[in-house]
């Protein structure tokens, strides 16, 4: 199997392929999970249990899954999460009860371990294709495929039940687990002499982790109620929501790319930053117009380039980071976001009782400052990435 895509370009190729696939997939059904779980007996609370179980075992697996990679062949771990992912929806088809449903949605969640691993995968298979121009690429593609699956999937399930679609779509996640099959092994990692763990604690770029994790947090803060902010304040429906949920998809395909373009090459993290620098534009245009349709729909289109953003800040800790600690560092980027997702909520949700705006008014306000420090700690030593990357290996550089 190794011929037909042993070439950089065919294995990205194959993984937009995977990724298209599953986003479709996902698409048909995540975003009516809770309404489905509640549907099978659960209250409110219980629904965010539900969900909050396997977001919180995911966050405190990304690291060991990471630190397990660096030791190991990335392809055999990335295929569990596939398998993982397919299991877990076809027991949530099976589900009778919510109680009988939750094992199989944590299981679907936990599936995401792999997406750090799928990173170093792409970094060490790249060869000459800078992870800058790789990695917003895949994020598109996982974009592409879910920009109107969430309309459909509401269809589907209106007219033949939830069951049925997670069905379909465990059957594209079956063809997503078969394309993944034919991806090349990878070699199993160098190890440049014995090193202590000391020194591999301190190839693991923490500062650069520790930036993200305030900017993701503070952005966070703004984007965590947008919905419900735009629902009360601006009085959209659910039916716009939706919209610009999709609107916000086509902006990661359109501008992911271009911001890949701008960090190749760079010693400061350009593209990551000005994809942050376009979400507080968008925050000040959601303060100023949330009630005007073409202003909400720039906004949201801006947005897009904040989540194409998570896969900039992929490629660039993964520059950081010395060639033996690539998944444990890719793993750190992922740990960082559900981390802040789990910080931010409740800070937003404690703002938005005192006054809807006010969960944007503070990202808005603290954003600059968190672009400021990741711009700090973001910056490449040339002489340590060129012995990191392993130049003579040909890698110059997904967030999934």
């Amino acid at each position: 199997m190794r011929l037909p895509f042993s070439s950089p370009w065919r294995i990205i190729q194959l993984l937009m392929v995977s990724e298209i696939l599953w986003a479709l997939g996902e698409g048909l059904f995540f975003y009516l999970v809770p309404v489905y779980v509640q549907e099978l007996g659960a209250t409110p609370s219980q629904v965010g249990i539900a969900i909050g179980i396997g977001e919180l075992i995911l966050t405190v697996v990304y690291l060991p899954a990471g630190w397990v990679a660096d030791r190991l062949p990335h392809k055999p771990l990335m295929l569990g999460g596939w398998i993982a992912g397919l299991v877990g929806v076809l027991a949530m088809a099976g589900a009778n009860s919510w109680q009988t449903f939750i094992p199989g949605l944590t299981l679907y969640l936990v599936s995401g371990y792999c997406l750090p691993i799928i990173n170093a995968y792409v970094a060490r298979m790249a060869g000459p294709i800078p992870l800058e121009r790789a990695f917003p690429l895949l994020s598109a593609s996982y974009a592409l495929g879910g920009v109107l699956t969430p309309a459909l999937g509401g269809w589907l399930a209106h007219h033949w039940g939830l069951r049925r679609v997670l069905l379909i779509s465990a059957g594209l996640f079956a063809l997503s687990t078969l394309a993944a099959l034919f991806l090349p092994m990878d070699p199993p990692p160098e190890r440049s002499g014995h090193r202590s763990v000391r020194e591999l604690w301190q190839g693991i770029p923490w500062r650069f982790g520790l930036a993200l994790l305030g900017l993701f947090a503070i952005g966070q803060v703004g984007l965590v109620l947008l919905p419900n902010f735009l629902q009360q304040a601006g009085g959209w429906t659910k039916a716009h929501l939706g919209l610009f949920a999709s609107l916000q998809a086509l902006g990661i395909v359109l501008l992911g790319p271009v911001l890949g373009r701008w960090d190749q090459g760079r010693t400061r993290p350009l593209g990551l930053l000005s994809a942050w620098g376009l979400g507080w534009i968008a925050f000040l245009l959601l303060l100023v117009g949330f009630r005007y349709l073409p202003v909400v729909i720039g906004a949201m289109m801006l947005l897009g380039g904040v989540y194409a953003g998570y896969s900039l800040a992929a490629a660039r800790i993964l520059r950081l980071a010395s060639q033996e600690t690539r998944a444990t560092s890719s793993a750190l980027v992922h740990t960082a976001r559900s981390l802040a997702l789990t910080l931010a909520a409740p800070a937003a949700g404690f703002l938005f009782a005192l006054q809807p705006a006010y969960p944007l008014q503070v990202a808005w306000l603290l954003l600059p400052l968190a672009i400021g420090w990741t711009f700090w700690a973001g910056a490449l030593d040339r002489k340590a990435e060129a012995v990191s990357s392993g130049r003579g290996l040909g890698k110059n550089g997904r967030d999934l």
